[in-house]
């Protein structure tokens, strides 16, 4: 699909603020008319580049994009970058024939990946992304690109002193961030050997002290209930604050619960696959995925009320058997919090996705 729309969309976003193009059509009798192509009404303009809203529109392009890049990541989701999208506004542009997914908050003008497409074209893309950022931005430290997959490196000059990426003849420092938890699906599914004791003992102790639980595919009818389950579950985490600073903490936190929020007001839109777990008539916990492929799954979301013991660990198995023909699932990162990291890293993760941050050095 991007090869096909290259003609068109390379031409049609990559020209100067203006009108759309205009293509000469025949028309009866021999007579060239004009038909000008229409063009979305919002954008953003960085110079002589427009960006364009990211939404169900892009969605095709964004799939097409991913396919190719075939990364197993979280963060090359649809479904998950625009419920993160909640703090910032995402913007597009098709560029060299790849996907170039910029956001835009009060840090100024971002990617949150790196251009997708053929290898071949990625770094002739960054170089025009590079340029948009630095026309918006008011510094050129504000430039930064998120969540790159480690071997779009390869695609990069790297400085052989200090490791640094070269963009455009500049060192750009990389920094390693939280990489994502990744299992093989039959081993949340079984949860065999002393490694998951503990798990399938919260699950036997779950199902004993909750006959009457019941699971069922989410709908947009349990919409309210989960709504206020996440707002419950918000409150619980407020009463464990951890040690030293707690302004980052927070701040994810609120990230998550609009992400939340998010997930569950579109969650038909972004065609995403969900459980919800009631117990006596109430829901007490809900989960969403959906497959990046067709070999991983991706678990975007799972919350379930604090105070059930081993409802989550019910939950997230039975949720697994969802995704039973993938080899793996990645359930994401955790968000630098370190409670979320012990509990993913109890599951016995079979390898990590590796992401880092591509930013200019704050001085030479």
């Amino acid at each position: 699909m991007l090869s096909a729309v290259n003609a068109v969309m390379d031409v049609h976003f990559l020209t100067p603020v203006g009108p759309a193009p205009v293509h000469p059509g025949s028309a009866a009798g021999g007579q060239k008319t004009a038909r000008q192509e229409s063009a979305p009404k919002r954008y953003l303009v960085a110079g002589k580049y427009r960006l364009y809203p990211f939404d169900q529109c892009a969605r095709a392009y964004f799939d097409e994009a991913c396919a190719r890049s075939d990364v197993a990541l979280s963060d090359y989701s649809f479904a998950n970058n625009v419920i993160w999208l909640a703090q910032a506004s995402g913007f597009y542009q098709i560029i060299e024939g790849c996907f170039c997914l910029f956001a835009l908050n009060g840090n100024g003008l971002t990617m949150l990946l790196p251009p997708l497409g053929d290898s071949s074209r990625q770094y002739r893309a960054l170089k025009i992304c590079v340029k948009i950022m630095d026309l918006y931005n008011p510094s050129p430290l504000q430039a930064r690109l998120d969540y790159v997959y480690k071997d779009f490196l390869k695609v990069l000059e790297l400085d052989t002193t200090t490791g640094a990426a070269l963009i455009n003849g500049d060192r750009w420092h990389v920094e390693v961030t939280n990489p994502d938890y990744i299992y093989r699906t039959q081993d949340l599914i079984e949860l065999r050997g002393n490694a998951y004791k503990t798990k399938r003992n919260e699950i036997n102790q779950f199902r004993r002290a909750y006959p009457n639980h019941f699971l069922a595919p989410f709908s947009m009818h349990h919409r309210d209930e989960a709504r206020a389950l996440v707002n419950t579950w918000m409150q619980n985490r407020l009463r464990t604050l951890p040690d030293g600073p707690v302004e980052e903490f927070l701040y994810n936190l609120e990230m998550e619960r609009k992400a939340i929020h998010r997930a569950i007001a579109l969650y038909d839109e972004l065609r995403l696959e969900g459980m919800s777990l009631f117990i006596d008539g109430r829901l007490e916990g809900f989960t969403f995925g959906e497959r990046l492929n067709r070999d991983v799954a991706n678990v975007l979301i799972e919350k379930t009320n604090f105070n059930i013991q081993g409802a989550a660990q019910y939950l997230f198995r039975e949720f697994s058997k969802v995704f039973g023909s993938c080899t793996y699932i990645n359930v994401g990162d955790d968000l630098g919090f370190e409670n979320l990291r012990r509990v993913k890293m109890s599951y016995r993760p079979a390898m990590f996705g590796e992401k880092i941050i591509l930013r200019r050095p704050l001085s030479e």
